[in-house]
């Protein structure tokens, strides 16, 4: 069955889940990934500015492209939440103190 990104949950999981009851990683530096997982919210935080941008490579478990394919996320603005199936997450430009949240879903 394909995950089904923030409509994988039940309501009182669902609420959990938007409140990182499950955990999130915390990413900061050029390169720095999660590894493999299951996550299904990218929070992006800090920043010298409110326009510091920070980009993003993930893989996800479906959605645009192919089941497990990469996608760059250009230009992500600290502030912005973006949802997803994501099974990895990889900042590739950091931006100046900022805080990339990788929220924890439940297994797929």
């Amino acid at each position: 069955m394909p995950h089904r990104g923030i409509r994988q949950y039940q309501g009182d999981e669902s609420g959990n889940v938007g409140l990182g009851q499950l955990g999130f990683k915390v990413l900061d530096t050029n390169g720095e990934s999660t590894g493999d997982g299951n996550f299904f919210m990218i929070k992006v935080l800090g920043g010298l500015s409110t326009a510091e941008v920070v980009r993003i490579a993930v893989t996800t478990h479906q959605g645009d492209g192919s089941t497990g394919s990469a996608i760059n996320l250009d230009d992500v603005l600290t502030g912005e939440v973006v949802y997803g199936c994501f099974k990895n997450i990889t900042i590739t430009t950091p931006g100046t103190d900022v805080k990339v949240l990788c929220y924890y879903g439940s297994d797929v």
